[in-house]
Parts: C-alpha cells; structure tokens; sequence
C-alpha cells in the first residue's frame, strides 16, 4: 500500500524571522479585553446601579509549526501512565526502546536518543552514554543500564514536543527536536481565595498489569503555598501478543581470548529462544515537594525537591549463557535488577515590575543527580546439590551524572504604536561530571549481604566533566496581520577526563590522562508568518541545532587483545538546519495545520570500523607504552555522515457541531509522512533506520456539554517500514536491517471514556487494540541485538557465516507489541 502523502517540492519563503518560544508563552494563554470600562453613575429608581456591558473576546492560541503541548487534561483523558502511552497518538513521534521494559528516549525526524533534548523545568535528564562502541560492545551484554531516565508523568502539569532542530531553546542535543516537562506547582490549583487542594488517584494498566497510587495535596496560608505529589507504582513484564514457541539453542567452538593464558580457548553458549518476554517484577515511586512565599504580588520565592526511583528486576531466561566446550554451563538464568534514581532540588526567585527592564525575571539554581545502575546474578544451576555454600557471582555497574545549573531569564513586552514586541533574555551556566562505580564479587546464594570473596573495582569507563555556558536574547513582534521573530544563541562546551584511581592500567590510551575539548555553537530562529485572510495564517520557520560530542563518544576507549576501540579527541559538533513552511485556519468550527519540513543533518557521529591497525598498549608489568606487535580489528567513533529528511505532517480538530450535530460531538487527526537518505563518504545515500513509517490517527467522540461524561475511539493506522527502507549497518550498507521483514502494516482501534460521579470523582476506562491486531512496532524490531546475550533471536547462523534470508528468526515472537488489553483510573479532586 502506497502511503498517502508525498512531499513535493516545498516553496520556501525568504524567512525573516523566527518566534521565540519563550517570548510567545503570553501569546498563547487566553486573553479578555474590556469594551466599555466605565459604570454609569446614574442610578436606577430602584436604587441599583446599572453597569454597561462588557464584551469579552478570546484569543485563540497562535499555531507553531512543528509544536504541539499537552496539558495535564489531556494527559488523563488519554490515560497516559508512562512515555509511551504519551506518544501514543503522534505519529510523528516514537520511543526509543531500552531493553527490559525500559526506555531510551525519543526518536524525532530521523534521529534518537541524545540527538532528541530531554528537560524537565528546564534542567537537563541524563544523556544514555552513547557512545557507538559503548553500546555496541556493552549494550550486547546487558551489564549496564545505559537509557536515558524517564520523568513520572503524575508530577507533570504540561509536556511540549518541539519537532525540528530547536538548540534556541535547549541548547546542545535538540538536533531533530527538544521534549520539555513543566512539574506541578502549588499556584496551578491553591491561592488565597482557594486555599486547599486534594487530589487522589489509583490506576491500572492491563498490559503490564501495573497499579498506580499518587496522592496531590497543596495549601496556601498567609502567603506561602505548597504542593507535595506522592506516587507509586508497580507491575510485570509488558506481555506480548504472540503463539510462538520457546527454542533450546547450543553453540560450540566459539573462539575465545583468554587474556590469562595469552591464547585461545574453545568456549560456547547455550540458553533459550524464548517466545514471551522475560518475567519481570518493576516497582517505583516518586515524591514531587515544592514550598514557596509570596512576599507580595510581584516577588516570589519557592524551593523544589523531586526523587525518583525505579527497580526492574528481570530472570533473564532468554540468555545466551557461556558454556564449556562441551555446551555445559554452570548457571540457570541471570538475574537483572535495573535501578533507575533521580534526585534534585532546586531554589528559584520571580521578580515582577510594572516598568522597567523587565516585566518578569526568574532566577534559579538547581542540583540534580541521576544514577543509573544493574546488580547482575548469576543463578547456578547446582543449588540443591551444594546447599548452603552454594555462590552467586555478582556485578554491580552504576553510571552517575550530577548536575548544577544556574540559569536567569527575563521577559517584556512593548506596544510601540502598532506593534507589538515581545522578547525574552537572559543565560545560564551548567556543571555535568560523569562517574563510575563498579565492583564485582561472590556473594552467599542464601545471603547476598554475605560475600565470599574480595571486591573488585578496577574500572574501564573514563570519568569526565563537562561545563556549559549560554547566552540567548530571543524576540516576537506582532504588525497588524504579521507575526516577525527573530532569536539568537550562543552555547560554549568545555570538556575534560578526570582523574579515576579505579580505572584499569592496561586499558589506558595516551594523551587521555588530561584530555580537554571546547566547542562552541550559534544557534538562530526565524519565522515570519501571515494571516493572509480571517481565519487563515501562512507560516514559516527556519532553526538551527547542534549537539556537542558527549564525553563518551571522544574519550571512550577499550585496547582489547583482540579488538581495539581508539578515542577521537578531534570530534565535531553534530549540526542541523530546519526549514519548514504550513498553512492553518482557526475558527468556530474547529482548526487545522498541514505543514512541510526539509531537515538537514551533518557531522553525524557514527562508530566505524577502521580495518585491521597495529597500535601501542599499556605493559602493566613494565608500566611503559609499547608496539602491540600485531594488528587488530580498530574502531573509532568518527565524524561521517550526512542525512537529509524531508516530511509532510497534519493536524486537526473539527467541532462537528458546525455541520449540524449536537454540541460535543467532535473529530480530530493527525498524520506524519517521512522520507530520508543519509549520505557517506564516499558520496553514496543509504535509507536512515531511525526513521518512523508513515503513521496517521483519526479520533472520533462526544463530550457532554457540561463534560459529565464522554466517550471516544482512537483510530490508528501504521505502514510497516519496507526492508528497502533500511540499512543493516553503516559497515554493511548493501543489506537491509535483518528483522525488518517481519513488520507489517496494522490498524489499531481504542476505545476511551470518562464518567464523573457528582462534581468530585471521576472514572476514565479505556480498551486498547480492541480487535487484538498481531503486529510489531518498528522500534522494538530495530531494538533487537545481533550479537551478545541479551535481546537475541534465532539467527540461523552457523560460526561466522552469512543469515539465512529465510530464516524464521525464531524467538522474534517475545518482541510482538501488546494484545487487547484495559486502561482504568479513579480520580478525586477536592
């Protein structure tokens, strides 16, 4: 089936300016204005006094090319419980998938993971340490929990997903796109007039079998207010849609370095190609405080405390276990507990004035530190033979990333006859260090606390610390039916290893004992756009984006014997130009918006093979640099590639009241079409497998007037993302990716409602794939690993030989996407 949507040749306007996000916040909220302000002094015989009328005009949001934002409502009228479901009906936007249930990140206009910015109030998450050779070497083996964390969405009162290069507003990492949360604060719902909130709220989400509890209380008492959210969570593995069958698998004669012995040894694997997903247990919770005081109306002070934590606790029955050379081994199952732990707090003071340099000033300092960690085990399989004395092997991997930023913005607004200026400046500093914690040991099987050997912490990652600093000056002017922005910014990034007594002798590399790198990037915003005629609004953009060289990808570096992975500390700054032109009308019957983009990408970093190199190591003996005396296998992440994107998206709401049914019957849609190459050195164009097939949603429903009750369904459809339109990888570029193949197109229907018990209680309940569709998402076939032992399927190869094409990848069935399954909250709101 051909998708319905080409993008043609995209007329792009001269683009003069561009609208500041930030600038254009004001612009957005409804407004009134007065059309008579006096009363009549005259009163009636009555003795009342009679007041003229006041008419009362809304404004309607402008439309933003590639923005879309989600309030809180919409949130719950979706029954949005993590990421997923929150991107569930944009096709434009999917997840990036983790690995065990979790996830890493967003994919936005060909490109994922750090390439897409993540903020919560303005504060960088953790970037997913992704190096290529990290993930590719270490992301195989499971041992590391290498995602990118994920924000409690009951703590959010507002999320917008900015599509198209956005580093305006965040700076290094927003190349296709920027994802920004606003937590909740005590003034959305408590002020002196309305002194107290109380919110509770329990779930349940069918296809993982997850129960949620949050409770939201908030108060105001002679000028302070709180907010404090408290949530928890816990459920099982996401359960998948499939009829397949488990398969033993053995592989011998596997050639492995012995780094002892300096030779080879004949080694194996064995384990299960499991058609259902690994059992797994997951539990989290969330505490969101925020305490503030109103010194009066125009200065206010509040304090923000946020902690997170999640454990995913996996018996990875899938796994590829290491073998004798007889297909032995000694081990059942590894056993996995993922932790995922967020904590910040943060102090910010506003400032109003009624004139001056500013109409409103906020500064702010914020702390935070995200670790993510795995405590591996592994199971032996002769428990009850050797009783008590039988031993786990147990490894603990922790990735930390803390975080100080300080950060001062100001907004003001001018009329200068008929126009309209809105602008917005200010900058901010930020401080990330990475570090490592590591340590490995044998722990009593019946007690874990009891350890029956020395710890060893000797590390291979590289520690580093990266400073940023930014300055942005960000304008919107308004001319009768004109609307003109412009915005600046400029980012410098500094970079350095840090010393790390832990970090293994033998896998130094020279020159990275004191490793530094700056970079610096301009970063610029245009539009202009025009209501050409009542109702009807042509517009444009053009933004810019770039994305700094995580410390990783320079720095990291692994001198195997058998392998070597080298740093490159001449990296580039990945950069991205956006153009996009649309076309929206708003009015009484509803609003929409068909827009076309043309992205361009360059400096992709990418993890390349470099061919069989000699090179000098570390003699740990001799504490000396020498020739290796031999060639390697040699990879390097290098700066390669180009991509060129071009897409056509849609939107809309339709008030079928307009067309003569009953008010609150209603319809909206939206659809993505996306078409990509990238391009090599060598001058030839290759599909990008990051980017999402051709997805459109069409929502049918009615509201009750007085929204009593509701009741809805979710139309989806998604094209299956063709082979052709794949690449196997940047060293085999002749091939698609192998799973490819098993995708197909599928159409989705869910059901959703809301009834509301008296003015307090409200029930929403939801059915999701309500016909049962067999399918798999293009994400979860590209998640899947071809090598390692974790997230791995049949691939019916035989040593080092090529895949069957036929191949039924066996296993593949455990990736399948959800059958039907049920949504249901119970919310109280006092």
């Amino acid at each position: 089936m051909k998708a319905p949507f080409r993008l043609g040749l995209i007329s792009f306007l001269i683009i003069s300016a561009f609208p500041a996000y930030a600038a254009d916040e004001a612009a957005e909220t409804t407004t009134t204005e007065t059309a008579a302000t006096e009363t009549s002094a005259a009163p009636e015989p009555n003795g009342q006094v009679n007041l003229d009328a006041v008419r009362v005009r809304a404004r309607r949001a402008p439309s933003k090319l590639g923005e879309a934002k989600t309030k809180r409502e919409e949130l719950d009228e979706n029954l949005v419980q993590d990421v997923r479901d929150m991107v569930r009906y944009d096709p434009a936007v999917s997840i990036v998938e983790g690995g065990r249930g979790s996830t890493n990140g967003f994919a936005i206009r060909g490109v994922d993971k750090d390439r897409v910015a993540i903020n919560v109030d303005g504060l960088a998450q953790a970037e997913s340490r992704s190096s290529g050779g990290f993930q590719e070497l270490f992301g195989a083996y499971g041992n590391f929990n290498a995602n990118r964390n994920a924000a409690e969405l009951e703590n959010i009162s507002a999320v917008s997903i900015r599509k198209g290069a956005d580093s305006i507003t965040s700076g290094s990492g927003a190349l296709g796109g920027a994802v920004e949360y606003t937590t909740k604060s005590p003034r959305d719902v408590v002020d002196a007039d309305n002194p107290l909130y109380v919110g509770v709220k329990g779930g349940y989400t069918g296809r993982n079998g997850e129960k949620m509890g949050s409770t939201d209380v908030a108060a105001y008492f002679k000028g302070f207010d709180a907010r404090f959210v408290y949530t928890r969570r816990h459920g099982h593995e996401t359960e998948s849609n499939n009829d397949g069958q488990d398969h033993n698998v053995r592989f011998e004669n596997d050639n492995v370095y012995n780094p002892q012995t300096n030779n080879t040894g004949y080694f194996g694997s064995a384990g299960r190609f499991r058609s259902q997903p690994d059992p797994q247990s997951y539990k989290g919770k969330s505490t969101l405080f925020k305490l503030g005081y109103h010194f009066n109306d125009y200065n206010y002070l509040y304090y923000t405390y946020e902690d997170k934590r999640e454990d995913r606790i996996t018996n990875e029955l899938s796994n590829l276990l290491v073998a004798d050379w007889q297909g032995n081994v000694g081990v059942d199952y590894r056993k996995r507990n993922d932790i995922t732990y967020l904590k910040r707090t943060g102090i910010a003071y506003e400032n109003q004035l009624l004139s001056g340099p500013w109409d409103k000033l906020t500064v702010s300092y914020d702390k935070q530190k995200i670790q993510m960690s795995t405590f591996t085990w592994d199971v032996p399989t002769d428990m009850t033979a050797r009783g008590i004395n039988s031993e786990i092997y147990q490894t603990f991997r922790r990735l930390n990333q803390d975080t100080k930023q300080f950060s001062a913005k100001a907004d003001k607004s001018l009329e200068l006859g008929n126009v309209a200026w809105s602008m917005s400046y200010g900058g901010g500093i930020n401080k990330n260090t990475n570090t490592n914690d590591h340590y490995t040991v044998f722990v009593n099987v019946f007690d874990p606390t009891f350890e029956k050997s020395s710890r060893a912490t000797q590390e291979f990652l590289l520690e580093a610390e990266s400073k940023k600093k930014h300055v942005f000056w960000n304008n919107s002017f308004n001319i009768n039916n004109f609307r003109i922005g412009a915005g600046i910014r400029h980012d410098w990034v500094d970079n350095k290893t840090l010393p790390n007594e832990d970090f293994i002798n033998a896998m130094r590399q020279k020159g990275l004992d004191d490793a530094k790198a700056k970079f610096g990037a301009t970063s610029y915003a245009l539009s202009f756009d025009w209501r050409f005629a009542p109702g009807w609004t042509l517009l444009t953009k053009y933004s810019t984006g770039f994305r700094a060289p995580t410390t990783d990808e320079m720095w990291f570096t692994f001198p195997h014997p058998d392998m070597t992975v080298l740093a490159n500390t001449n990296l580039k700054a990945e950069k991205a130009h956006n153009y996009e032109l649309g076309i929206s009308n708003r009015g009484d019957w509803g609003n929409f918006l068909l827009s076309g983009f043309h992205t361009r990408y360059k400096d992709f970093i990418d993890f390349a093979y470099l061919g069989q190199r000699s090179g000098e190591q570390w003699n740990y003996n001799t504490q000396q640099w020498e020739s290796r005396g031999y060639s390697a296998p040699t990879w390097q992440n290098v700066n390669r590639d180009e991509a060129t994107i071009n897409g056509v998206e849609l939107s809309g709401d339709w008030n079928l009241d307009s067309v003569g049914l009953p008010r609150g019957f209603f319809m909206n849609w939206s659809a993505s079409y996306l078409k990509g190459k990238a391009k090599h050195e060598d001058g030839r164009k290759t599909p990008i497998n990051a980017l999402a097939p051709f997805g459109a949603v069409v929502g049918l429903g009615y509201v009750q007037p007085e929204n009593r009750w509701s009741l809805r369904t979710n139309l989806s459809y998604t094209s299956r993302k063709k082979p052709k339109d794949t690449i196997h990888n940047d060293d085999d570029q002749n091939n698609p990716w192998p799973y490819a193949r098993h995708g197909n197109n599928y159409f989705l229907v869910d059901l959703l409602g809301h009834y509301m018990i008296g003015k307090n209680v409200t029930i929403r309940g939801g059915i999701f794939n309500l016909f049962d569709k067999k399918y798999y998402t293009w994400d979860s076939l590209r998640s899947i690993r071809e090598f390692g032992t974790v997230n791995r399927v049949d691939d019916c190869n035989t040593g080092n030989g090529p895949q069957h094409a036929s191949c039924s990848h066996i296993g593949i069935q455990r990736f399948a996407a959800p059958g039907r399954s049920y949504g249901l909250t119970i919310e109280a709101k006092f």
